[in-house]
């Protein structure tokens, strides 16, 4: 069984990995257009703004549960920092059992959500909506998963490369 879930979180970690890399690729492409727009002669088409926003939206969604494995989604310094490793590691399970808990108690109306908007399109690129609404079910599904694998033990430390850390 733990290695069906080793598998299975393996392959929603890389989805979750490259879903972060498209997604902030197209928000600098879209955004280096916006940009560009603004020399004279270079067309900034309307949809630029929307695309920029779909674009951070899925970047946030695919990056939350990479957060949530890490330990990085939610923790305030001050208080944990300053308790001992096995405190540490008690609140972490906690905060984890609460991010599980809130994330499987918004799914359904996540997924009411999505099936709602079937048949809205985005105004100025003419796509479906329910491409961007089904990021509010990948948010709570990542949230739960993430958390689930934290507590059956896959957490992953977070890098030793941020500023913070002295």
């Amino acid at each position: 069984m733990r290695n069906i879930f080793a598998a299975l979180m393996s392959g929603g970690l890389t989805l979750c990995r490259y879903g972060t890399i498209i997604a902030f690729s197209v928000l600098i492409a879209v955004v280096t257009i916006q940009v560009l727009g603004r020399v004279p002669g270079f067309p900034s088409p309307s949809w630029t703004e929307e695309v920029a926003r779909f674009a951070l939206v899925y970047l946030v969604a695919f990056s939350c549960g990479i957060a949530v494995l890490r330990g990085e989604l939610v923790n305030v310094d001050l208080f944990v920092g300053p308790l001992p490793a096995r405190a540490r590691a008690i609140v972490d399970r906690i905060v984890d059992v609460i991010i599980f808990g809130f994330a499987i108690a918004i799914i359904p109306g996540a997924y009411d959500y999505v099936t709602g908007s079937i048949g809205e399109r985005a105004r100025s690129i003419d796509i479906p909506m329910i491409i961007v609404y089904v990021v509010t079910l990948i948010i709570p599904v990542s949230l739960a998963f993430f958390s689930l694998a934290r507590l059956f033990g896959f957490g992953q430390s977070a890098p030793a490369s941020h500023g913070e850390l002295v």
